[in-house]
Order: structure tokens, then C-alpha cells, then sequence
């Protein structure tokens, strides 16, 4: 696969795809993290930039916690990290005035930005990446069936996860702007099973049935918290 830009961004593509994505995926398979951005970032700048940015402010950490930087390399890394942020955030807005982006493509820039606002502990523009992400995901509807697909099955389930992990640790806002965003979720579609099976085939298959029982019940609790 031939990835266009200087090495530097080549570099941290690649180091994105075999040390940041396992880093993002955890103990659990991600079709959006192993194959879904892969595919997208070679292909579209926005992407390709934000995927690089992450990687760059991954490595910095990675390097200070195991003792291999200096305060000047530290430096150059996070300006590299901002530069590609900037570049990511630039594409897409030329993209969406133009009128060429494609919902996919600026519903993972979402929430490849969530990513990297947190990383830099930038919680107040994280937040602004997620609600734009969700209301991307709500006006999937009249999308093409494909895309639906995509989202529900691949991309949805991280904006859930991301959402509760956000309004329970690390939004700071006050308990009724919490609540109406939380609110939001309500109209996000994943593909949900029918019923929770007895058994599991995969680890998969059962984090994807704890997810379900967990976005449903945060759902529920948090939104009549305070009623």
C-alpha cells in the first residue's frame, strides 16, 4: 500500500497501524481500528493526517514513560502532532465547504479528533468532536444502506462507549447540559442483537452484548438521574 506524504508521515502512519491501533483496540477485536481506518486513512488526507498526529503524541508518551526523550525532541514531536492535527482539521473543512465529504469519512475524522484532544487533555474540544460525531450518526438515516451498516455495526459502538466514558470522567459540564447530551444517545443505532445469547462464540461477541446491556442501562439511569 503506498501512502502519500514526506517520511516523517509515512513513518508515523506505520507506526500508527502497528503500535497505536493495538494500544486503541485493547484485549478485543476492532474492524474500525485493524481494517476500517486503515483503508480510509490511505485513501483520504483528513484521515491520513489525524491517524499520523495520534501516532505522533503516542510515541512522545511512550518515549517519556520509558525514558527515552529529551525536553527538545519532546518539543519537536508535539509540533509535529499539532501540525498534522491542523493539517486533518484543514482537509476536512475544505472537503465539507466544497461539498465532496463523504458522512463516513467526516464521522471517523470525529472521532479520530475525540482521540487526539484527549490525548493533548483537551476535554472541551473532545467534547465538540463528539457531538458533532453523534449528530453525523443521526442524520445517517437517509444515508445509503451501506453506510448505515458501517456505522451501526463499526463506528456507533465507539461513539457510545466514548460518550459514557466521557460524561461520567471527564465532561465538565453542569448536570443538565450532561443530562441533554446524554439524551442525544437515545437517537444513535448500533447493531444490537435481538437477545443475549446463553453463550458467546467469541470475547467479541459477549463485549459487544455487555456494551448493549451497559449503553442501556446508562442510558436509563443517567438520564433520570435528578429528574
Amino acid at each position: 500500500m503506498r501512502i502519500p506524504g514526506t517520511a516523517q508521515e509515512k513513518r508515523g502512519f506505520q507506526y500508527f497501524f502497528t503500535n497505536t491501533a493495538r494500544e486503541l483496540t485493547g484485549y478485543y477485536a476492532s474492524s474500525f481500528w485493524e481494517y476500517l481506518i486503515l483503508q480510509a486513512s490511505a485513501a483520504e488526507p483528513s484521515l491520513r493526517h489525524a491517524v499520523v498526529a495520534i501516532a505522533a503524541l503516542h510515541e512522545e508518551f511512550t518515549n517519556k514513560r520509558l525514558g527515552r526523550s529529551s525536553p527538545g525532541h519532546d518539543n519537536s514531536e508535539s509540533r509535529f502532532a499539532i501540525n498534522q492535527y491542523m493539517k486533518a482539521v484543514s482537509h476536512l473543512r475544505r472537503s465539507l465547504s466544497a461539498g465532496k465529504q463523504a458522512p463516513l469519512t467526516a464521522l471517523m475524522s470525529c472521532l479520530l479528533f475525540v482521540c487526539f484532544d484527549y490525548l493533548r487533555g483537551h476535554s472541551d474540544s473532545a467534547m465538540m468532536h463528539l457531538q458533532s460525531g453523534l449528530e453525523i450518526l443521526r442524520d445517517l438515516g437517509s444515508r445509503s444502506e451501506e453506510d448505515r451498516d458501517i456505522a451501526q455495526q463499526s463506528i456507533a459502538p465507539l461513539f457510545m462507549r466514548l460518550s459514557a466514558q466521557s460524561i461520567l470522567y471527564i465532561d465538565t459540564r453542569n448536570s443538565f447540559d450532561k443530562r441533554r447530551f446524554a439524551k442525544q444517545l437515545m437517537h444513535i443505532k448500533t447493531k444490537e442483537p435481538a437477545l443475549i445469547p446463553e453463550s458467546f462464540e467469541d470475547l467479541e461477541e459477549a463485549r459487544y452484548a455487555l456494551d448493549v446491556a451497559t449503553n442501556g442501562l446508562f442510558r436509563v439511569f443517567y438520564i433520570c438521574d435528578g429528574k
